[in-house]
Formats: C-alpha cells, structure tokens, sequence
C-alpha cells in the first residue's frame, strides 16, 4: 500500500493516538491513528482498526500496537504516543519501550487534554449528584425530599442520549471526597443542597415538557410565540454527559422569561418546580463556571490542537477554579464544587511532570519558547531544566542527524568583492566568520514571535535557516493533544452498524472504515478497487448466483 512507502520514507518522526471502543454488535476495537506534516501542513490518518478480543488490558493494547507498527515497519520513526487516562494506558506506553529503542515510554506520552477536560468538568458536577436510591432513612431531611422531587428522573435522563452516542469515559475519574473527614464531607453535602435542587427543577421541566405532546409542550411553543422567542425545546441533561448540563443551563437562562411563565401556571401542573431568583442566579454562576470547560472542549475538538496549548490552556482553567472559588460573589455551594475540580485539574496537571514532551513542545513553539514559563512564574529551577530537556533531545536526535533541506545559496553580487576599495567602507564592521552558535541557541536567543495557528508553517518557511531543529520542532508539534481523531473514527463506526445492519464482522468493520479514511487521503485509486475485485477469491463470492445477475435490465 502506498501509505506504507509515505510513512517509510517520511523526513521526521512519526506520533500516534489511540483510543478503545465497544462497537454497537460487542466487538472489542482498537484504533490506532498516525500524526505527521506534509510541507508544515498537519496530516493525520487511521492507520488500523483492529479487534482485541480478549480484553483491552495493557498488555493486549500494546500488543496490537506493537504489531501495527511493525507492519507498517516504522518503529524507528516512532516518537510519541497520546492516549486517554485509563489505567491500561500505563502499561500500554511501558511495554512498547522496552521493545521500541527510539520511543522513551512515560517521557513521551501526551494525555488526551479533552478527556482531561471531562474528568474535571464531572469531578465538579459530581459533587451535585441526587442519591439513586429515593428516600433513605440514612439521609436527612432535605435529602429526602430531593429524591422524592427527583423519583422517576433517573430512566429519563439516563435515555435522553443521542443515537448510538457513546457511553460518557470517566476511567480516571477519582471522588475528591476520599480523602476528607465525615464532618467535611457532610459540611460539604449540606453546602452544594441548593445547586442539586435547581438541577433536578430543570431537568424535570424540560422532562415534563418533552413528555406532555398534547398538553405542556403545545403550551410551551405559545409561550415562546407570545415573547418572541425562537421556537426550541429546552434541552435535555443527559447525566453522563457534563456538557448537555451546561446547555440545559445555558439554554434555562437564555428562556427564563419562558419557563417562568410555565411553572407560574397553575394550569401546568409545574408550580414545584418554580425556581425563585436565589435559584436563578445559582443556575447563572454553574453556567458561568461550566463554560470554560465548554470552550474548552470545543477548541481542543477543533482540528488538530498542538501540544504547546495544553500547558496554557490548564493554566487558564486553573486560574479560573482558583479566582472563582475564593470569590465571595459566587454562593458557597459553587465555590465548594469549585475546590473539588481544582483538585482534580492539579492530579493531572502533575501528570504532566514525567513527560518531556510538553515542555519540548512548548519550548519549540516560537509565541513561547522559555518565555512563557518565565512570564507565568516558574522557578528558575524548572526553566533550566525545560531547557535542558531541549538542548539533550536536540544533541542526542537532531543535531547531526541528515537532511534533505539544501543550504541557502548566495547570490554571486553578494559574494563578489568590488575593486574600489572604498566600497566595502559599510561592512567593515560586519563580521567575516560563521555564526558559532549552533541553531538552538540562535532560536532561543531570539525574541519570540505571535503565531496564532500555524506553528507548522512558521517552522517549514525556516527550514533552511534552521534544517536540523525545524526537523525536531515539527516532529514535537505533531503530538497530538488529544485523541479526538480517534473518536471520529468510532463515530464513522456507529454510523456504519445501525441497528438493522449490525452483523458486520470485527474485519468488515475494519476493511470499511480504514478504506473510507485511506480513499479520502488519496490512497486509493479506481483502479487498486478494480484490482482487488477482479482477483480470484472476489469472485469466488459470486458462486451459487446465476450468471448475469448483476445485469441491468431496460424496459
């Protein structure tokens, strides 16, 4: 296959994603894609689907992993490696290390940044989840009539998913609450009481609403022609799924006037769930919190971000959990949910730690270079150290590794010296040697410069200024920071085996979506699909059919 030659002969370092999915008909899969760049382009494409039949354990994920790689034979152009934060992935990164020479394990491995964004964004939600189990002797008494106000919303919320949307990953996901004293934790549950009770109201209106055809959901759309309003239902939370909390609350806040009006109705039947402006503004501030995790989610989906965002990106989040919380505007049951994600964001944000390649990449990246950190207030300790990191993976791999980028030629007019010897009276200051210092040091001496988007291109644009540290920086700014494209490909998946067409073999699935993604890139070409249909074991298929069945008749 012609991607095989591409990814042998490739000028670089080769970073790959995976990630793990339970197909619609129980089939274990395991996708593995490749990120690289084409002329400071980014690329990316599947390069298998395979099915890990007996268990996505560590030890099975870096098996298959090990034999794609050895299939395509690029193992010595391997270089990172993002996966999600489930446990398995640990061994998973291990073992290929002890197998793979240029691939240095734990210290190159990116951790998907927008699963990261879903365990902090649950780890804060959580705090306001509703006892499953209804009105408990155990619980007190505002408990009890939680549950008693949230009975019957458990099946609704739980079916209120989009078709064939996948079950929500929280694998990582730690209870903040462990390590704390019964008195902190019961302090705790009394404190996030109002925030539980303005989520169950709106998710039993927008339930009731969804549910009533004939009565509230007619008298819904009349209200919002009466105010003016674009004709939508009120969204549905999902409670696997973080993201469809804030557009209840977002879209709650937007219809106020709206739902007011329904639950001011006596008519309605909706008068308990009334929420007073205590409650309204409690609503606000969760809708305000959530929406830096939103945005976010959205960025890091978009694309391809590169790796040099993660750090930046935490910092923000970090930033605004640690404002918020101490801010006395926000009501004390927020700014307790708010300890509680920090606490999460700071477990991952440690996990950065063992890894170079954030710090390579940041470092790389010409908008930050060492700057960033120093501006961000590191200890000069860990700043030495990030550069360290870069001047002994750029000795080790890239200074004198070969190039295909030929030098910069002078013209003739430059290098020609003139007769007079008056001319020459402007350079005589400039200097008649080479500049001594290799490219890495001239990179970082410079000023850092904005480049919003196009990393890639500003390092391909300076390949002949820099051959051998443009090579390592494009390498390094190909690492995935998440493994969305994974996802994607599952998606094409669920589309593919619908309920009425689910009988698809792990190797049909398989065929089907590498060909799709393999086609879209160009690999494919008409007449490679009429070469394999006209080979023996294709026609063989035809067998038992009466000839010219395939014909097309005309009347």
């Amino acid at each position: 296959m012609k991607s095989d030659t591409h990814l042998q002969e490739y000028d670089g370092e080769l970073s790959f994603a995976t990630d793990a999915w339970t197909s619609p008909n129980h089939k274990a899969i395991v996708a593995f894609m490749v990120h690289l760049q084409h002329k400071g382009v980014p690329l990316r494409m599947v390069l298998d689907v395979v099915e890990v039949a007996d268990s996505h354990s560590g030890v099975n994920l870096a098996a298959a992993f090990a034999k794609m790689v050895d299939d395509f034979k690029i193992a010595i152009k391997m270089l990172g490696i993002t996966t999600d934060n489930a446990s398995p992935n640990d061994v998973m990164i291990d073992e290929p290390a002890k197998l793979i020479e240029s691939f240095q394990g734990q210290a190159n491995r990116a951790r998907c940044f927008d699963h990261i964004i879903n365990l902090v964004a649950k780890s804060l939600l959580h705090q306001f989840d509703v006892p499953q189990n209804g009105a408990d002797a155990a619980l007190d008494d505002a408990e009890n009539a939680l549950c008693e106000l949230a009975k019957d919303l458990e099946l609704g919320v739980r079916e209120g998913g989009e078709e064939g949307e996948p079950p929500d990953d929280i694998e990582g996901l730690q209870d903040e609450r462990e390590g704390m004293s019964v008195e902190d934790r019961t302090a705790l549950d009394a404190s996030v009481q109002p925030v539980k009770l303005v989520l169950v109201k709106l998710r039993k209106i927008a339930s009731a609403i969804i549910h009533s055809s004939t009565k509230l959901l007619p008298a819904w759309l009349k209200v919002l022609a009466d105010l003016e309003l674009a004709e939508r239902k009120m969204p549905r939370n999902v409670v696997t799924r973080w993201n469809s909390t804030f557009r209840m609350l977002e879209f709650a806040l937007e219809y106020r006037l709206a739902v007011d009006e329904m639950t001011g109705d006596r008519a309605m039947e909706l008068r308990r769930y009334e929420m007073d402006d205590n409650e309204w503004e409690i609503a606000k501030q969760l809708c305000d919190v959530l929406k830096v995790f939103n945005d976010a989610t959205l960025y890091f989906s978009c694309d391809t971000p590169s790796l040099p965002m993660v750090i930046p990106a935490m910092d923000i989040i970090d930033e605004k959990l640690t404002n918020d919380s101490l801010d006395s505007d926000y009501e004390p049951c927020i700014r307790a949910a708010l300890g509680m994600a920090k606490k999460t964001l700071n477990r991952y944000y440690n996990k950065t730690d063992p890894s170079n390649v954030y710090r390579i990449a940041m470092v790389l990246h010409p908008s930050h270079k060492l700057q960033y950190f120093r501006n961000a207030g590191w200890q000069v300790e860990w700043i030495t150290t990030a550069r360290a990191l870069v001047c002994e993976e750029y000795d080790r791999a890239y200074a004198q590794c070969a190039v295909n980028v030929e030098p910069t030629q002078m013209k003739q007019s430059e290098c020609t010296p003139s007769s007079n010897m008056f001319d020459n009276l402007l350079n005589t200051n400039v200097s008649k040697g080479e500049d001594n210092r290799d490219e890495l040091e001239c990179y970082l001496d410079a000023d850092t410069e904005r480049v919003d988007s196009d990393t890639l291109g500003w390092w391909y644009a300076r390949c002949k200024e820099f051959p051998h540290l443009s090579r390592m920086a494009m390498s390094y700014l190909t690492i995935p920071a998440t493994s969305v494209d994974v996802e994607r490909i599952f998606n094409k998946g669920r589309i593919l085996l619908p309920h009425l067409r689910n009988g698809l073999s792990a190797e049909s699935i398989r065929a089907l979506l590498c060909l799709a993604e393999w086609s879209r890139l160009g690999f494919v070409h008409d007449t490679d699909v009429l070469a394999v249909v006209s080979l023996p074991e294709a026609q063989e298929d035809d067998d038992g059919l009466e000839d010219g069945w395939d014909n097309i008749l005309w009347d």
